[in-house]
């Protein structure tokens, strides 16, 4: 399953991308609306890749229980884990960015 490592890292860092661009678009707001909304349409982007990449994860793993695999305990708490991250970062990076519309 080194895929999901992959996966995980990889979702991660477009996360981390995308805050780093809702950010900008924060910064730059009240002085150039248009660099702040590419920056707000960027973030966007990313969330996208992340969850494209996650939808991934997903296909992975059902597949290898249709196989007639079962992950161990801990391989779903670790996984478990990260998903529960991922969606964290995911709503205070929606939160950041519909905060540019208020």
């Amino acid at each position: 399953m080194k895929e999901i490592k992959w996966l995980a890292q990889t979702i991660e860092a477009e996360l981390e991308d995308a805050e780093k661009y809702a950010k900008a678009a924060h910064q730059y707001r009240d002085t150039d609306k248009e660099l702040s909304r590419a920056c707000a349409s960027i973030a966007e982007e990313e969330i996208n890749h992340a969850m494209k990449l996650h939808k991934e994860a997903e296909r992975i793993i059902k597949n290898y229980r249709a196989e007639g695999h079962e992950a161990p305990e801990s391989m779903k708490a670790i996984w478990d884990w990260e998903h529960e991250k991922m969606v964290d970062h995911i709503a205070r990076i929606r939160h950041m960015l519909a905060m540019l519309n208020a």
